[in-house]
């Protein structure tokens, strides 16, 4: 009864002293403190509660401050978890996790890992340089009480923890509690540091609704910004997501990548309406430039670090010649909500695939598309669309679209027959998107989605992007070929637990030997980290 008083004493002096300290900026974990080349690093973020920031911006630099890899993750409530893959070619040495929001402050934490080369190990390495600068701390320890812990625990065995955070601290707590049993190795205790902002390199626009493309539009004879200009983007679908932009003085476009996940490979393509205007697409980069990294010190190798690195070294070897895969990326797939594409309802819908056979499009449109006219004199095709509402053709081109794609080059479609095209929707009148206007709509849907005709120029551009990163999991242990070690060196990552007064994780221990650790971390909802964090071996 006596502990138990004092415990919750001590608890509700920690929720008093911890609701008096200000917002605090953000902080980030890794599941572990070193890797080897070509492994996976899980990571769990806490951004201070006044940013308003929907992404964080995840990447590793090298000594120099240069990054070498890098992640997108979503905001949620705060908090934010993924992972980063280490390229194969890292060399043996000390990097930099980088973690940091787009937001006024622009506030970084920078955290200190290592990273073994799997092909050189630690030849000719004698010192690792570690940050010199002191860590900058911002946690609580000792107040959630783990049960059932053992400092010894057998290979290949079935173990549970019993967390126990106990009603004042689940009060307190901001979002979710993370837990995280890993390997360790207390050769290399990396160290945190907080990295003011840079004035030079404050956000443009604030990603309070999600992730933001940017770019901009220069004339390529003047090499100045273009105004005015018209930017279209497209992702081809069934009902393709569409966006413009119209840029100012100074050229530049931004467009909303909420929706979207993984990566992904729009168009993006720039018009004028000066026609002999020449123009040039450039885009941003999402990540912030080179970073100045703090000074380091060197630190001797012990013996027993370098056995251990060699250890990692075989352990990825090995979970490579048996194909295994430690974790499961789970793709979030785009929810469609839309009934019609952004130009509307159509007139028409055909579908020239289920007529007989037509080998082009001047055929298609003579046979199948009522109200379409489309000649190909001496190979420069023309379209026009019939316009119901004044009983004639439409000077103009109308909005001509593959996929959803807008094409202006109309020797794209000539040669196009039934056997290409899954169906075409007509617009038999102007149609409106914002301030654009499109007189009449012709859009063709194929039935291959091949866009090897549609090539690339300054003015249209297809990219390859990275949206907001995809989940991440565990992988269940196959247990069925027992002549197959397990070599996980993750045993446990949950970084999304709801709060409560008694929790129990349950975990399996693998093949791999050593010194493990658990950790586990919250925040409360003034800012302030609590973590806990013990250590075990596995024999």
């Amino acid at each position: 009864m006596k502990e138990k008083t004092i415990i919750w004493i001590l608890l509700s002096l920690l929720v008093f002293t911890l609701r008096a300290q200000p917002n605090l900026p953000l902080s980030v974990f890794s599941d572990r403190d070193t890797y080897v080349s070509g492994e996976t690093m899980l990571v769990k973020i806490f951004a201070p509660a006044n940013d308003q920031s929907k992404i964080n911006y995840l990447d590793i630099l090298n000594q120099r401050g240069e990054r070498v890899s890098g992640a997108i993750l979503e905001i949620n409530n705060h908090q934010a978890d993924g992972y980063l893959l280490l390229p194969d070619s890292l060399s043996s040495g000390t990097y930099i996790l980088r973690s940091y929001t787009k937001s006024t402050d622009q506030f970084k934490m920078i955290k200190e890992i290592w990273i073994t080369n799997r092909f050189n190990g630690l030849e000719k390495t004698e010192q690792i340089p570690r940050l010199a600068s002191l860590p900058v701390t911002y946690e609580k320890a000792g107040f959630i009480k783990i049960s059932n812990f053992q400092p010894t625990l057998n290979s290949i065995s079935d173990y549970n923890l019993t967390f126990e955070p106990g009603q004042t601290l689940t009060n307190e707590i901001d979002g979710n509690i993370s837990i995280c049993i890993s390997q360790s190795d207390n050769h290399f205790k990396s160290t945190s540091s907080l990295v003011l902002p840079d004035e030079k390199n404050q956000a443009e626009i604030s990603e309070s609704k999600g992730l933001i493309l940017s770019g901009k539009i220069t004339d390529k004879k003047t090499l100045q910004p273009a105004s005015g200009i018209n930017v279209f983007f497209t992702i081809p679908d069934s009902i393709p997501e569409f966006q413009y932009y119209q840029t100012k003085d100074d050229g530049k476009f931004y467009f909303q990548l909420s929706k979207y996940s993984g990566s992904i490979k729009p168009f993006i393509q720039c018009f004028s309406t000066t026609p002999l205007q020449r123009l040039k697409i450039t885009i941003d980069d999402s990540f912030t430039g080179s970073e100045i990294i703090p000074a380091m010190k060197p630190m001797s190798v012990t013996d027993t670090f370098a056995v251990n690195n060699a250890r990692n070294i075989d352990i990825v070897t090995f979970q490579k010649v048996f194909e295994q895969q430690p974790f499961q990326i789970t793709q979030t797939s785009t929810v469609k909500t839309e009934t019609y594409p952004y130009y509307g309802k159509p007139n028409k819908v055909i579908n020239p695939h289920l007529f007989i056979d037509l080998p082009n499009f001047t055929e298609v449109s003579r046979e199948l598309l009522a109200g379409v006219k489309f000649r190909n004199y001496n190979n420069e095709p023309t379209l026009q669309v019939l316009n119901v509402t004044a009983s004639g053709y439409f000077d103009e081109i109308p909005l001509t679209l593959i996929d959803g794609i807008p094409i202006r080059d109309l020797n794209l479609i000539k040669d196009m027959g039934t056997q290409d095209i899954k169906r075409v929707e007509i617009c038999n009148a102007e149609r409106y998107y914002g301030n654009l206007k499109f007189p009449g709509v012709v859009a063709i849907y194929t039935t291959k989605a091949d866009y090897s005709n549609i090539k690339e120029t300054d003015q249209f551009i297809r990219p390859t992007l990275d949206a907001v990163q995809p989940k991440i999991t565990l992988s269940e242990w196959d247990k069925k070929d027992t002549n197959i070690p397990d070599l996980r060196q993750v045993l446990y990552w949950e970084p999304s637990i709801k709060p409560q007064n008694v929790f129990r994780v349950n975990f399996k221990t693998s093949s791999v030997l050593g010194k493990f650790k658990v950790s586990i971390w919250c925040r409360l909802k003034n800012g302030t980290i609590v973590s806990e964090e013990k250590q075990f071996e596995v024999l």
